[in-house]
């Protein structure tokens, strides 16, 4: 993919009753708020498709709550402001992309082949080949050369693992607080 497509997502803040218990589990004492493409931390916000959906929707690889068309995503599903994320991404980028207007650069993330879990924040770690402080404040890696390291380090070394052997990164965005409290669509 080479462009970008978007989600809406819940967050995990220290708001979150199970926070302080993530944050024992995997070691990212320094995150404030964890953004993640991973849809067991960060559920998605659409359960259930509508007919018109399936026009501006992603259909391939269990993407279909992915929508190339933000206006619609942003009609279909508005974010509640404090509770949830609108999320912008693109799968194996070859440079770092300028982020869709309004919103901001988190970082990159590194999901296990089918792009619901992310090998970075909910797979236990790998401490031999990366550790909680590689990841930024928001659990996610700064530099997409170091992310492209990282995943392909975790292809080469556990290649049996089904979480690692064809992971990929992405590069995640996330709509800025305001944008996100604009009504107005974005062109």
């Amino acid at each position: 993919m080479t462009n970008w497509i978007y989600t809406v997502r819940e967050r995990f803040s220290p708001a979150r009753q199970d926070w302080a218990a993530y944050i024992e589990w995997s070691g990212f004492t320094h995150i404030t708020e964890l953004i993640t493409l991973d849809t067991i931390l960060c559920g998605d916000r659409i359960d259930d498709l509508v007919a018109e959906d399936w026009q501006h929707n992603l259909q391939a690889d269990c993407h279909l709550t992915w929508f190339t068309d933000l206006n619609y995503l942003r009609q279909r599903c508005p974010p509640r402001s404090d509770q949830d994320q609108l999320m912008a991404a693109i799968e194996q980028p070859t440079r770092q992309r300028s982020p869709p207007a309004g919103f901001m650069h988190c970082g990159f993330d590194i999901l296990e082949a089918e792009g619901s879990i992310s090998v970075l924040t909910n797979c236990g770690g790998f401490p031999n080949i990366f550790h909680p402080t590689d990841v930024n404040h928001w659990g996610l890696i700064d530099e997409l050369e170091v992310a492209m390291a990282i995943a392909q380090q975790l292809h080469t070394t556990f290649p049996q693992e089904t979480h690692c052997h064809n992971c990929q990164v992405w590069q995640v965005s996330r709509l800025s607080i305001q944008s996100a409290n604009s009504h107005a669509p974005f062109a």
